[in-house]
C-alpha cells in the first residue's frame, strides 16, 4: 500500500508530512509541515505562502495566535494520488510556533486534512495513507 512514512523531528521530536502546493499558474513548491491532530485547521502557512499560491478568498478568523487570513490551496501528496483543494489560513505566529521546533517546518497539517487520508506512527516514524 503507498504510504508517505517520515521519521519525527525536531525538539522535542514530532510528527510531520510532505506537501506540495500548486498555484493557479501551475507553479509548484514541496514543503514540510508539523501534523497536528489538535489543530482544527486543514492547513496553516505562513502569510508569504498563502498569498503566493491563493486559489480565492475565504474568511480569517481569529485565535490564540492572533488573526490568520483564510484562502484556498491546492495540495497534493504525489506518492499517494492526493490532490485537493483545502481551506487554508495563514500566520506567521504559527509559522513561528511550528519552526521553533524545526526549521524545516514550512506551517502546521491539522486534523481536517490528516483526516482525509489514513494515518498513524509507531516509535520511529509518523505515516499517511490513502484511505
Amino acid at each position: 500500500m503507498p504510504e508517505q512514512r517520515n521519521s519525527y523531528k525536531g525538539s522535542p521530536l514530532r510528527s510531520w508530512v510532505r506537501l506540495v502546493l500548486v498555484a493557479a499558474d501551475g507553479t509548484t513548491r514541496d514543503f514540510e509541515t508539523l501534523a497536528d491532530t489538535g489543530n482544527p485547521c486543514a492547513l496553516i502557512v505562513g502569510r508569504p505562502l498563502l498569498r503566493q499560491f491563493n486559489l480565492g478568498l475565504a474568511p480569517g478568523m481569529s485565535t490564540n495566535f492572533g488573526a490568520l487570513d483564510g484562502g484556498w490551496l491546492r495540495v497534493q501528496i504525489p506518492e499517494l494520488a492526493f490532490d485537493a483543494t483545502i481551506l487554508a489560513y495563514g500566520s506567521d505566529a504559527v509559522l513561528q510556533a511550528a519552526q521553533a521546533s524545526h526549521s524545516d517546518f514550512a506551517g502546521l497539517a491539522g486534523l481536517p486534512l490528516l483526516r482525509m487520508l489514513e494515518y498513524g506512527g509507531d516509535r520511529d516514524s509518523f505515516w499517511l495513507r490513502s484511505p
